[in-house]
């Protein structure tokens, strides 16, 4: 835990989620302040100049550092195994930060063909038009990765779980060949949370978060993370992003978001007991296509889960009989679930992602990523599973209608 600048202790991830990151304050208050405000003031130009020098640290200007986002930056970093967290406004100004920061025109990157669609145009459509290259391959075999590579190949990034395949990825096979060509690796472990999996222990370099989803936890805030395994780099990102992009975290965000993290042990224990249980009535029953759940036995990637993850998580993407149509008849008969984008509420979310999520990629794309016309995205929340189950039970009855 750190209070000011106490030396890190290796406490359990529920109490660093508690503890990890925060700082003392002149009048005693128990939860982080809301610090709402956009400057600071110094004792003398002597001190600003100091802080000045180097604007990473201290508190100089909102848009660079805040003592409000700074607790959140801290409490991720320790709780992810890195060296120092940056706090965006959404997932999407984290991910673009760090795309931004570390390619330049003339730069190639290797992706996984399965990617949040917003991260897709990014990388397609934006970086595209400044000239970094991209490639997507089947990284579930890491030997995809060899073949991709090329002479001016600076970065891998991907997703696991994928959005919304559900489908893994062998973080330490990845990474082995990634640094055999001193490649950076970047992951976006929205999905697991660092409760479930921590991709640095693997050697990754960055991490990524949409805090909006499982740190977040109640559907309340927009909200990005990065964590790096270097100082250095995070510092980099915070420039980039933060000073200059000015993709910047509201203090008020980080009040909701710090409270958020302090229940994410318990939340995601939660999340995935009642995710597994659901997965394994799903897979039995009769309407179901195929169900991908990545603790489930029967999952082609439950070996690789196994090695890398501590729970299953809360995510399930299904596929129902009778096609879209089905799909749809199934959704719309839902009644305690609800028909919405994002993840990681305590509410249980379904979503169609080839009509929403990922409706902005092409059809043809979608289906080489595995994302079908019928599949299914389940977020499912801390309902009591018993009256889940019983929800999708009724709602089934009307697929053939």
């Amino acid at each position: 835990m750190t209070k000011g600048n106490e030396k890190k202790t290796d406490y359990g991830f529920e109490t660093k989620s508690v503890h990890a990151g925060n700082m003392e304050n002149n009048v005693g208050a128990l939860v982080t302040p809301i610090y709402q405000t956009s400057t600071f003031s110094y004792p003398s130009t002597n001190a600003a100049a100091e802080d000045f020098e180097d604007l990473t640290t201290g508190f100089a200007y909102s848009r660079i550092t805040n003592p409000s986002t700074e607790v959140v930056e801290r409490k991720v970093a320790e709780l992810e195994h890195g060296a120092r967290g940056v706090a965006f406004a959404s997932g999407m100004g984290a991910i673009s930060a760090t795309l931004f920061t570390l390619l330049a025109s003339g730069d190639h990157l290797v992706c996984a063909k399965s990617l949040y669609s917003g991260t897709d145009e990014v990388i397609t459509d934006i970086l595209g038009k400044f000239g970094v290259e991209s490639t997507y391959t089947d990284l579930s075999d890491p030997n995809n990765l060899e073949e991709a590579i090329k002479d001016n190949t600076k970065l891998v990034y991907f997703e696991t779980p994928a959005n919304p395949t559900m489908d893994l990825i062998d973080i330490e096979e990845v990474v082995k060949i990634a640094k055999k060509h001193d490649l950076l690796v970047v992951i976006d472990n929205t999905f697991s949370s660092p409760y479930i999996t921590n991709p640095i222990d693997f050697g990754v370099d960055v991490v990524i978060h949409s805090a909006t989803k499982y740190l977040g936890g109640h559907g309340d805030i927009i909200a990005g993370i990065v964590v790096c395994k270097e100082l250095e780099m995070a510092n980099e990102i915070r420039i980039t992003g933060l000073m200059h992009l000015g993709a910047v975290m509201a203090p008020n965000t980080a009040f909701l978001l710090e409270r958020g993290i302090k229940t994410l042990g318990v939340r995601m224990e939660r999340h995935s007991s009642n995710a597994l249980a659901l997965a394994q009535w799903l897979e039995k029953q009769d309407w179901v296509e195929t169900v991908r759940y990545p603790f489930l036995e029967s999952d082609p990637c439950y070996e690789i889960a196994k090695k890398q993850m501590r729970l299953g998580g809360g995510m399930i993407s299904l596929e129902v009989k009778n096609g879209v149509k089905g799909g749809e008849n199934f959704m719309n008969n839902l009644k305690l679930a609800t028909i919405a984008v994002s993840l990681g509420d305590t509410e249980t979310l379904v979503e169609h992602p080839a009509s929403m999520t990922h409706s902005m990629i092409p059809e043809e794309s979608r289906v080489k990523a595995g994302i079908t016309n019928g599949q299914i995205r389940i977020s499912v929340g801390l309902e009591t599973v018993e009256d889940l189950i019983a929800d999708m039970d009724q709602a089934a009855q009307n697929i053939y209608d």
